[in-house]
Order: C-alpha cells, then structure tokens, then sequence
C-alpha cells in the first residue's frame, strides 16, 4: 500500500512537458497520457496503484489494461490506446496523478470488447463500438 505519492515536479514533466504554477491551481487535466507514461508514474509513485476514482478499477488495473491491449502489446495493432485524468496539486490530500478513464481508437478483437466491458461498465460516461473504439470516464 502505498502511503505517501511523490509530488516532485518531474511528475509533471512527465505528464504535460513543463512544470505548474501550484499557487494558481489545484489540479491540471490531462488527455492523451501514452501506456508507457503511465506505467512509469505508477513505478515512480507519483499515482497510487490501489486508489480508484469513483467506481474505477484501480489505477493498477487501469494501466495493466493500457499495457495489455495498446500498441507496445500488439506492435500490429492499428488503435491507440491513452489516458486521460488529472494531476493534483502537491499539497492536495490524494496529491498525485489520477486516472479518469481510458480511450482506445482503432480495430477491437471480441477479447478487448468483453474486457473493456467487464472492467468499465460502471463509469459515468461509456462507449464501446466493436471495430472502431472504446472510452470510459470515471468521476
């Protein structure tokens, strides 16, 4: 269990490219998050591996989904598979980068269908179109 997230600004390098003005804001929303970033903020804990975001999978899950089905686990496939979420501000209580939800664009196999499915059906925004995409977002 992970008790305290790292909040150095290299978790925002990672994320947006450039470093946040903390004293404007209090989280920064983030689409397009690559698989591989996202594995490398849960290994550097910057997000929790056990936290969710509402009725989510936990963040975990969520990116071993993401290494399971993106390009990087099927160098043929042509869809692309990305996170989007929010990063929280360091001196936030949950301080870290949350997972909202997933987006793949591309071809699907009936596998990758009833996975999405079983894992993502309870989020407040869903969609999953056999052969062209799937998006979930979690409040």
């Amino acid at each position: 269990m992970v008790t305290s997230l790292s909040t150095d600004p290299e978790r925002e390098q990672l994320v947006f490219g450039h470093r946040i003005d903390w004293d404007t804001t209090s989280a920064v929303k983030f689409e397009g998050l690559p698989t591989a970033t996202a594995r490398e903020l849960l290994d550097a804990g910057y997000m929790n591996p056990e936290a969710t975001c509402g009725a989510s999978p936990t963040m975990g899950e969520m990116v071993a989904f993401m290494e399971r089905y993106g390009k990087d686990a099927i160098p043929e496939s042509e869809g692309e598979m990305s996170a989007h979420g929010r990063v929280l501000a360091p001196d936030h209580p949950d301080g870290g980068v949350v997972i909202e939800g997933l987006k793949y664009l591309g071809p699907t196999s009936d596998t990758f269908v009833r996975e999405f499915a079983a894992l993502f059906y309870e989020a407040e925004s869903f969609m999953l179109e056999k052969d062209l995409h799937g998006r979930c977002w979690f409040a």
